[in-house]
Order: structure tokens, then C-alpha cells, then sequence
């Protein structure tokens, strides 16, 4: 008796408790993913693969090597994705054309604008010299880019929870909105600010001396701040459970809190490097996932190796974010030029000839200015792209977003 036990019911057993079924294999591949497992862990979750990284690599290799191409390749491709979509899609184009007013005009209008308020004004109208007016423009950045990266963490959780076809109550998208721009805006900010690396003080908007004496005296802001996104992302994780929410929204609202965690014990560039590379990473990848269905929907796949049924499934994930890492490959000795701070260039270490050239006064102001244009192009054609409230946008990225 026991060796029939032995060798057939903990066998059974076995399988019964630990091995899903097939439909349950299935179910946790597909369910909830806004395309599958591997592409979502890769783009969407790389908060928490790109925390691990930063860990066990060395500094100066994950800054000079893989933060380096992650600039190269992601920087731009996230800034001209929401163009890419509202203007060089067929989903969006008859969007574009009946809101001209949102996708044509108001772009021209920032971007024209910037130039006017930078080199246009005369000075008796705006008694500031060009720098002090960048300087300006670069503060409305800081804070418009907070907002920015709270925005896309709260879409991020929303595109999830509709996932997973369970409905909430309002409290909870509250609760979304509080934990997306009090934990990864106000907090991040309060932060860096302890750390005294926020841009505000890098260029002596806030004093300086507050910060040294919070981080010398008060060392325990720290832990205290890092004990309180333990504690909401606990929170917020049991909520997700609570009402089914799926293991992609838990997955991602754990990223959110690790690397907001980590921006009170990590270096703060290493903690930029961070936060900017997973903001690129799920730009990059949403806008891929949302231009390739877009070439299925409309059978664009014009180039003959797409024509191929072994490169359809290729063609879907990649035929549209190639392009956009070619060209941010191409144009980023352009635009790095906005770049913070020198030792943040990459560039300069490249191409130094080329930034050289770039430096000279006239064209350093003009390429700037470029960025700064840019910059703010990018935060309001994000919103636009993705602005779940506007019942028409919201019926075309749906069906993008949706589609695998």
C-alpha cells in the first residue's frame, strides 16, 4: 500500500495542486496582458528588472554602457512616439482631421510660442535675458514632466484594470490618481530634494542649504519616506487584489513602488537613470504595440520580408519600433544638447567634435530651443494620443491598445 501511494497518488496529487491545467496556462499567458507576458514584463515592468539591474551591475557600467544606449535608442523614439501615432497612423488620422484644433493647430501654436518667449520678445516688453528665459521654460519642463510621468503610470493602470473586466468604484481610481501623483510626483520630488540633486536646486531656485541640512541632520526622512511607499504600495497591492484586478496591475504598481523606494537609497543618478529609462521603455513599447496593430488592422505590411507568414508575427512587434529607435539614434546628438548637466551628456563622450559644434553660441541656442519646443510637444500630444476621457479618442486607442 504505501508503494502504491508513493508512486501513484503523490504523483496525482502533485499535479492536482501544483501544475495548472492547460486552460489555466493559457489563462495566466494572455489574461490581463495588453500583448503578452514577455513583451509587457519587458516594456511595462521594467521598473522592477531595471531596479534589479542597477543593483548587482556596476555603476559606471550600467551608466556608460546601458544607460547609454538606452539614451541612444529610447530617448527620442518616446518623444516622437505620440506623433508617430496621431499623424502616421490610419486609425488616428480621421481623428486628426476632424479635431484639427487639438492635434494640428495647438501644436503649431507651443511650438511657435516657445520661439516667440525665447528670442522674439522684445526686452522692454520681457525684461530677461535669452538664458533667464530658457532658465524659465525649463522650470514649466520640471514640473510639467512630473506630471507627465504620474499620467502615464495612472494610464498604465487603468489600460490593466479594464483588462481585467472587473469594475470598481470610482474611490479606487482615486485611489490610482493619489498613489501615481502623490508617490511617484510629490514624493520623487521630495526626494531628490533631500538628496539636494532636484533640478530646482541644481540651478539655486531652492536653496541649496535646506536640503544639506535635512539629509545631514534628519537623516531619518529617509527611512521615513521609504517606510510610507512600503506601506501605500502594500495597500494598494491588497486593493488589487481585493477587487481581482490581475497580476499586471500588481505587478506594475510594485514597480512604481521599488523605484520610488529606491530613490531614497540609491545614488541620485542612478535613481534618474532609473526613472527615465522604465518611462522611455513603456512609451516606446505601448506606441510599438499601437502602431503595430494599426499595420494589421489596415494590412500595411508593404516591405516583401513582412509578406512572409514566418515574419507576420515579427512584423507586428517590431515594424514600427525599428524606425523609431533609427531615428532616435540619428537625432540625439541634437537634442542631448538640453541636457541637464554636462555629466549627464552622452554624447560629449561619442561624438565630443560634434558637440564642439553644437556649443557655438547661435546654434546652441537654436537647438535648445528645439528641445525645449519639443519637450512640450511631446507632454501635450502624449495627453492627446491617449486622452481616455475624449470619447472619440478613446474609441481609437481602445481598439489599438485591445487588439493582439
Amino acid at each position: 500500500c504505501i508503494t502504491l501511494v508513493k508512486y501513484f497518488m503523490i504523483p496525482f496529487i502533485y499535479r492536482k495542486l501544483f501544475q495548472p491545467s492547460p486552460k489555466k496556462l493559457i489563462s495566466l499567458r494572455n489574461k490581463f496582458w495588453i500583448r503578452s507576458i514577455f513583451w509587457d514584463i519587458f516594456w511595462f515592468h521594467s521598473g522592477l528588472w531595471l531596479t534589479l539591474l542597477i543593483i548587482i551591475l556596476d555603476k559606471n557600467f550600467f551608466s556608460d554602457i546601458f544607460y547609454a544606449t538606452g539614451v541612444l535608442f529610447f530617448w527620442i523614439a518616446h518623444r516622437f512616439s505620440p506623433f508617430y501615432l496621431a499623424w502616421g497612423t490610419h486609425s488616428f488620422r480621421p481623428l486628426c482631421k476632424k479635431q484639427p484644433i487639438r492635434f494640428i493647430f495647438s501644436p503649431l501654436l507651443i511650438c511657435v510660442g516657445v520661439f516667440i518667449f525665447i528670442f522674439y520678445i522684445p526686452n522692454h516688453l520681457l525684461p530677461f535675458s535669452v538664458l533667464e528665459r530658457i532658465l524659465f521654460l525649463f522650470i514649466i519642463d520640471f514640473f510639467w514632466g512630473a506630471h507627465h510621468f504620474a499620467a502615464q503610470h495612472y494610464g498604465i493602470l487603468r489600460i490593466y484594470q479594464n483588462f481585467s473586466k472587473n469594475k470598481v468604484s470610482n474611490f479606487v481610481k482615486i485611489e490610482d490618481r493619489i498613489f501615481c501623483w502623490g508617490v511617484s510626483g510629490l514624493i520623487v520630488i521630495l526626494a531628490e530634494s533631500i538628496h539636494g540633486t532636484s533640478y530646482l536646486q541644481e540651478k539655486n531656485i531652492l536653496p541649496l542649504s535646506i536640503s544639506n541640512w535635512l539629509f545631514q541632520e534628519i537623516i531619518f526622512l529617509k527611512i521615513l519616506g521609504t517606510t510610507f511607499v512600503f506601506g501605500f504600495t502594500i495597500y494598494m497591492i491588497y486593493k488589487a487584489l481585493l477587487y481581482k484586478s490581475g497580476y499586471p496591475k500588481i505587478l506594475y504598481l510594485l514597480g512604481i513602488g521599488v523605484m520610488v523606494m529606491s530613490a531614497f537609497q540609491l545614488e541620485p543618478f542612478q535613481f534618474l537613470m532609473l526613472w527615465t529609462l522604465q518611462h522611455w521603455l513603456v512609451s516606446v513599447g505601448l506606441a510599438s504595440h499601437m502602431g503595430g496593430n494599426d499595420f494589421k488592422k489596415t494590412k500595411r505590411n508593404y516591405l516583401i520580408i513582412f509578406r512572409n507568414p514566418k515574419f507576420i508575427k515579427l512584423s507586428e512587434n517590431f515594424i514600427v519600433l525599428l524606425p523609431l529607435c533609427i531615428f532616435s539614434i540619428v537625432v540625439t546628438p541634437f537634442f542631448e544638447i538640453e541636457a541637464v548637466s554636462e555629466n549627464r551628456n552622452i554624447t560629449k563622450t561619442i561624438f565630443p567634435g560634434l558637440v564642439e559644434w553644437l556649443n557655438e553660441s547661435d546654434r546652441f541656442l537654436f537647438f535648445v530651443a528645439i528641445g525645449i519646443a519639443t519637450g512640450f510637444l511631446h507632454y501635450w500630444m502624449d495627453r492627446c494620443v491617449y486622452r481616455i476621457s475624449d470619447k472619440e479618442t478613446s474609441k481609437v486607442a481602445k481598439k489599438l491598445i485591445i487588439s493582439r
